[in-house]
């Protein structure tokens, strides 16, 4: 068993009394070499019984059980699951949103450079979780989850957002597909790539998150990013691009987790 503590990234801007969140990266847990310790996800060959050791490791960081961990199967949709109550079963629904207004429930996401992206509104006590890969993001997955909280009482000048390790800007590289996907949309969206030498795009996921949350009336004090990129750091984090650029058949995921305590 690996004996390295887990030490999950925490965004200082993001930090609020009773609110508690972070980043993991692939070490500190238990699981084998080629899944490099801290494997959170079943759609793995690591065995069952090291991604449960694992979560657990991480549901002791929020000093809670595993079975008040979150964590739904993720689709790369535009749709939002609520969660009620401590008791509610979530592993089968498919959504790629989290959001719950009740404490000691650990919203969590599973990433491999799809970027994770937490909210909270520490005032109305409610808190969000999100995967945003390109197909959630360009079908709307952050404005359905922010109206959705607003639904549910917040006021958008209290909302605080962090973008959490992603794939990076010089490493998410597209064809020319992709580019008109997204200026088909909107043609000032030009500016989220940059165009290589080989007539090839390098997109600005991170960016494009940002944009999307000032357009969505998101202070611009109020979000933050931890500027990790998957792809390049692979002593902290899995990549599910740099292992098929590899021709690795396996890859990991993280996880990022928010939870609130009793107010």
């Amino acid at each position: 068993m690996n004996k390295e503590k887990i030490a999950p990234i925490l965004c200082k801007n993001f930090e609020t009394l009773n609110i508690n969140h972070g980043f993991f990266t692939r070490n500190g847990g238990v699981s084998s070499k080629e899944n490099f310790s801290l494997n959170c996800s079943f759609n793995s060959k690591d065995s069952k019984d090291n991604v449960l050791i694992n979560r657990k490791l991480v549901c002791n960081y929020h000093k809670l059980d595993i079975d008040n961990l979150k964590i739904v199967n993720q689709v790369h949709s535009n749709k939002i699951q609520i969660i009620e109550n401590i008791n509610h079963d979530v592993s089968n629904i498919k959504a790629d949103a989290l959001i719950t207004k009740k404490p000691n429930i650990i919203l969590g996401l599973l990433t491999a450079d799809c970027a994770p992206v937490l909210i909270q509104d520490s005032y109305k006590k409610i808190i969000a979780a999100i995967h945003m890969g390109w197909k959630g993001t360009i079908n709307n997955i952050l404005q359905n989850t922010i109206k959705t909280l607003i639904d549910l009482g917040s006021d958008i000048n209290s909302l605080k957002l962090v973008i959490g390790p992603c794939i990076g800007p010089e490493s998410y590289e597209v064809g020319n597909d992709f580019y008109l996907k997204f200026t088909k949309i909107d043609i000032t969206n030009k500016k989220f790539f940059q165009k290589t030498i080989a007539n090839k795009f390098k997109f600005n996921l991170p960016q494009y998150i940002f944009y999307i949350a000032i357009n969505m009336g998101i202070h611009i004090n109020n979000i933050s990013n931890t500027n990790n990129d998957t792809f390049k750091e692979k002593y902290s984090f899995f990549s599910y691009r740099r292992n098929f650029t590899l021709k690795l058949n396996d890859c990991g995921r993280m996880i990022s987790t928010i939870s609130m305590k009793n107010y």
